[in-house]
């Protein structure tokens, strides 16, 4: 058994794990982590959550557990674990199931508490979320560690599970650009790693297991140097004749339809999928070239590539689909081109890789919006790298994490995804993913909250009938919405709160990015820490009748989920359960279950918890332009989610 005070990354915090402190001594049983086994649940499918006790004391102790799963303000479901031995110096980990839910795309939040003599002592809360198609939400991470030394690691799936990442791309698994899948158990890719065909085996299993697609990295047209030389007439040329070289390793190859190259692109991404059971391709390209001299049967011709992408995707679509019915196809849109000729092309969400002159954080508003336009709606993630974390400024580890926390906020706010996260609390800081940076142990907690937020509220907050009104329904003679008592921008300005507003039918939602304390709105460079925005009142005119006022924020209400320990820190397996059970000591104790659904009052023994939904009071007025809901808000850090839910018209 691990040391109690160390979590999955093995270093310690003051407390033992990165939740909130425990009430009573040093040897108080402990509510260690609460965390799903999956990244994604099936509707369905039985929920599983996995909660971690401890005792580090010299006395064995009587304590129950209490599991409530909450959507939005809405109990859903309860379930008690009645009074059982957690024997000194001992943990056990429990395996809680609940559901199934039948839903298109519902998230959810989980509160576990611990209680000893009908006291709460410790509680922790997580999040999942229950879909019929996993394209509803794809949330991206990434793997760039596939040495014969990481055989048997289980703890960077695990980490990212807790993000609830969906899908993982292997990047630099290959052997070659153009020779994808090694015969060898252990090879050399092209930059010179070392990379185990039975780890990137044993990794795609892993994502299996927990609910994740595998997807494998696969550039659209690099090639080694050798094997372009061996196909000149496959090469692609700039237009003073020399063949395209990217950093002296790859040259680039033409991918026009009737091009040799794009048919053995496809063969080697089916082969892939054949021989390695990844479930789709990240289909990779460099922003350059955009136009390049093709030299097939000796002719010269000149080809736009923005014209020939969205033929390779159908193409690849098509040959992989006959190896696998739910194939995952994404493309990389590197700065934000050519998504207007692909934007339709058979891909499952629209992936833009964001750089200069996309700096600002209303650029990313820009290219969400202006994606899942052209789109037809299609999910969007943007792979939008944070330098600060590699390259510290003035500010330092601390202004990478304010930066993180704002950027998080926009992307989410917009209905967007972001790719930032991988193994181990790695974070991406520049386009080569095996140099990523590593977090700071103690800020893994908060990662954990934002990724919580996003999937607990994500069928609000990436509704497909939202649609942005911020410019329009908000200031000069727009009086839709309205706001006092703190100075405001609908654009995302320095110096003020950005108010994003999105509305559908059912919902209007006004997300509240603090700004209010930085210097610029580059979401690249580090931030300042956001101080507190008090006295916030809004206001905000409405048809038909309200149905409730909510208001939740990843940073609020304190407690919230417990540390991260790994599940094989702790003594004893998880048995399985059509409710609740767990291993203590050797011993299993059973559950009684009580389902409870319906509305639910926030009741103040259930302890704080990150993330609830709490629900606000409002007056209604009367004006010349019919009602207006008045709302004051409680204190704002980085981010909060204002959503007034209207009454279905019958």
């Amino acid at each position: 058994m691990r040391e109690l005070n160390r979590n999955e990354h093995g270093l310690a915090h003051e407390d033992g794990r990165m939740g909130k402190a425990v009430k009573g001594s040093a040897d108080a049983v402990r509510l260690m982590d609460v965390y799903p086994l999956k990244a994604q649940f099936r509707s369905g499918e039985r929920v599983r959550l996995a909660v971690q006790l401890a005792n580090p004391g010299s006395a064995k102790r009587k304590v129950s557990l209490t599991v409530t799963i909450w959507e939005l303000d809405r109990e859903a479901e309860r379930q008690r674990l009645e009074t059982f031995v957690l024997p000194a110096n001992n943990s056990a980990l429990i395996e809680v199931e609940v559901g199934p839910f039948e839903t298109d795309f519902t998230g959810y939040g989980a509160q576990a508490q611990l209680c000893e003599n009908g006291e709460v002592i410790d509680s922790a809360g997580t999040a999942f979320d229950v879909v019929k198609d996993w394209r509803v939400s794809p949330r991206y991470g990434f793997l760039s560690e596939f040495g014969s030394e990481e055989a048997g690691d289980r703890a960077d799936i695990e980490w990212m599970n807790k993000l609830h990442l969906n899908l993982v791309q292997f990047y630099d698994w290959m052997y070659k650009h153009d020779d994808l899948v090694s015969d060898e158990e252990v090879y050399t890719d092209l930059m010179g790693r070392e990379v185990s065909r039975r780890v990137v085996s044993e990794k795609i299993a892993l994502c299996h297991e927990h609910g994740m697609k595998a997807i494998a990295y696969g550039a659209v047209y690099a090639a080694s140097r050798g094997f372009a030389e061996l196909h000149p007439d496959w090469r692609l040329y700039t237009s003073a004749g020399d063949p395209f070289d990217f950093i002296g390793i790859f040259n680039i190859m033409n991918i026009a339809p009737d091009s040799p190259w794009s048919e053995h692109i496809v063969a080697e991404y089916r082969r892939t999928v054949e021989k390695l059971d990844f479930d789709g391709i990240h289909m990779d390209t460099y922003g350059f070239p955009k136009t390049g001299w093709s030299r097939l049967g000796g002719k010269e011709r000149l080809e736009r590539l923005e014209e020939q992408f969205a033929p390779l995707i159908e193409a690849t679509r098509e040959e992989l689909t006959t190896v696998k019915e739910d194939i995952c196809l994404i493309f990389n849109n590197v700065g934000n081109w050519p998504l207007d000729t692909v934007a339709r092309a058979s891909q499952d969400a629209i992936y833009v890789e964001v750089w200069k002159p996309y700096e600002r954080y209303a650029h990313l508003r820009d290219i969400i919006g202006w994606a899942r336009h052209s789109s037809g709606g299609k999910p969007v993630i943007l792979a939008a790298y944070l330098k600060s974390f590699r390259e510290p400024g003035s500010l330092g580890a601390e202004g990478a994490e304010h930066g993180f926390r704002l950027l998080n906020a926009v992307v989410t706010a917009h209905g967007g995804y972001h790719l930032l996260h991988g193994e181990e609390g790695g974070a991406l800081t520049q386009g080569y993913y095996v140099d990523h940076s590593k977090l700071r142990e103690t800020f893994l907690r908060t990662v954990r909250d934002y990724a919580d937020f996003g999937v607990r509220y994500g069928h609000v907050l990436h509704a497909p009938e939202l649609r942005d009104v911020s410019m329009t329904h908000a200031e000069g003679d727009n009086l839709e919405y309205a706001f006092e008592g703190f100075a405001y921008s609908t654009y995302g300005e320095a110096g003020k709160v950005w108010t994003i507003i999105r509305e559908s039918a059912e919902w209007k939602l006004i997300s509240f990015v603090n700004l209010m304390s930085a210097s610029d709105d580059y979401w690249n460079e580090e931030k300042e820490a956001a101080a507190p925005v008090e006295g916030r009142l809004a206001r905000i005119a409405f048809d038909g009748e309200i149905e409730s006022v909510l208001l939740a924020s990843p940073d609020a209400f304190g407690g919230g989920a417990a540390g991260s320990a790994s599940p094989d820190a702790f003594g004893g397996e998880a048995v399985e359960s059509s409710s609740m059970r767990a291993e203590v000591g050797g011993a299993v104790v059973s559950a009684s279950q009580e389902a409870e659904v319906g509305r639910a009052a926030v009741s103040a023994s259930m302890g704080a918890e990150v993330g609830r939904a709490i629900e606000l009071p409002y007056e209604v007025e009367y004006t010349p332009r019919g009602k207006t809901a008045i709302i004051e808000l409680p204190p704002l850090m980085y981010w909060d989610v204002l959503m007034v839910r209207m009454k279905r018209e019958i």
